[in-house]
């Protein structure tokens, strides 16, 4: 066994004196600080960890200060005689085969004249010539030591890079974001958009701008993902049937198209058809709306063919079918999606998205829908919603065009075209709102907490 004892400036260097005199199978025995860094001891074919205190470690320390200790006695030595020294370097590096040689050697010892060089003196890099393995030996520990930092920096940034950008979430672990993207994500999942979208909207953006220039161009991606309905159903009119869960608000925006229509182009260029007949009361609202309006009112019983009453409205310029809001479990729910593709490609189908609804209530709606064969989509009750990220994402990643939206119970008002670019900003407002809410709410309960600290509550 072999023991040695190591002091240096700090313990990176302690390890790579260990390593270069020692090799990589030396044992660090112990480590401790001392005034000119920190001072580790190590060994050699070291075998149990029960030698550390043994009487054969203490005799290779013992035996290694006293070497330590008669070397530098040698160079004290040495320096006490510098003259000699000289003479001593000065001779070895002479060439002493030939006699002019020899008579310039004892020229040059006789008179201390060391400063010409003899005659054929050796090459400058022969007393070098042991050096090279030993600085080619440190360079390469030092290449390796700079490629083992690169790796280990690079691998850290992926995990900072893969933690803020799945903030703990193992849904997707396949392509890390850098951190300007991470934020990007989390801001779009404040405002409410699906994970999915807000991860292609995140990979999409230039991370060589700031902040807030990035989340400006991320508000404008979002605004044009999101497709719209060409403007005009209120002018133009046709023959829709309105499709959704119960409470929507499918009769209230029926009521509203009929009034402006029928203000717009008169009573006679508008048709009512229902085909909620399971309900108790079912037509009250839609007949005193024909009856306030003075449009017809048509009832489809269950089973019967919507294509016959089509038919006899082939003159009405708007057609609005109205329809029950059924659980998908229903048996009835059934019956009426087949009355609905029955009717033909002439009728319309737009699925009434309510905005209060949390966001996979929505997307279950559109999967229980989306087989009729949809052509858009109707916003309602925006005037009662605090996010409008769940409904923005169906549109945008079902590619389901925005129609109409409504923002109260006013008739005939209280009914618009959209427009993508208002709809997203003001879904950011209410994202704000809601956050600087929380933020003051948990303020509150900090406060109430210290006050009832300081009372001894």
């Amino acid at each position: 066994m072999k023991v040695k004892r190591f002091t240096a400036a700090n313990m990176q260097i302690a390890l790579r004196m260990v390593s270069q005199e020692l090799g990589a199978d030396a044992v660090i025995l112990s480590s401790k600080k001392v005034n000119d860094g920190i001072e580790v001891v190590a060994a050699l074919d070291y075998h149990s960890e029960q030698d550390a205190g043994s009487p054969e470690i203490e005799r290779q320390l013992r035996l290694q200060s006293e070497l330590e200790e008669a070397k530098q006695a040698s160079r004290e030595a040495v320096n006490e005689h510098p003259q000699r020294q000289r003479r001593t370097e000065f001779a070895s590096r002479s060439d002493v085969s030939s006699r002019e040689g020899l008579e310039a050697v004892l020229n040059g010892l006789k008179n201390d004249s060391f400063s010409t060089p003899p005659a054929a003196e050796k090459p400058a890099s022969t007393p070098a010539a042991a050096d090279p393995p030993r600085r080619r030996e440190t360079d390469r520990d030092e290449s390796w030591y700079s490629n083992a930092l690169a790796q280990m920096s690079g691998e850290l940034k992926e995990l900072k890079d893969w933690l803020v950008s799945h903030q703990g979430s193992a849904w997707d672990s396949s392509r890390p974001m850098t951190w300007q993207q991470s934020q990007l994500w989390q801001r779009c999942q404040d405002v409410g958009l699906e994970p999915a979208w807000a991860d292609r909207i995140a990979s999409r953006l230039d991370t060589d701008m700031s902040l807030d220039d990035a989340w400006e161009q991320a508000l404008k991606l979002v605004a044009s993902d999101i497709p719209v309905a060409p403007a005009g159903l209120l002018e133009r009119g046709g023959v829709f049937a309105l499709v959704g869960p119960t409470g929507a608000g499918k009769t209230t925006t029926i009521g509203k198209l009929a009034a402006q229509f029928v203000i717009r182009h008169g009573k006679e260029s508008v048709a009512f058809v229902t085909l909620d007949s399971y309900r108790v009361a079912a037509h009250d609202q839609l007949k005193t709306f024909s009856r306030l309006l003075g449009v017809d009112l048509h009832i489809v019983p269950p089973g019967q063919a919507v294509s016959k009453v089509m038919a006899k409205l082939k003159d009405k310029k708007l057609v609005l079918v109205d329809t029950a809001g059924l659980a998908s479990q229903d048996p009835h729910f059934s019956v009426q999606l087949s009355m609905l593709k029955e009717a033909g490609p002439r009728l319309k189908k737009l699925l009434v998205l309510p905005l209060t609804s949390q966001g996979r209530c929505l997307q279950e709606n559109f999967e229980h829908y989306k087989a009729v064969g949809l052509t858009g989509c109707v916003y309602t009750k925006l005037d009662e919603c605090f996010s409008l990220g769940p409904a923005l994402s169906i549109s945008a990643l079902t590619h389901l065009p925005v129609a109409l939206v409504t923002d109260g119970p006013h008739i005939p008002d209280d009914v618009h075209y959209p427009d993508a670019a208002k709809l997203v900003k003001l879904a950011e407002q209410m994202a704000r709102m809601a956050k600087t809410r929380w933020q003051a709410a948990e303020a509150m309960n900090i406060a109430n907490q210290q006050s009832g600290i300081q009372h001894g509550a």
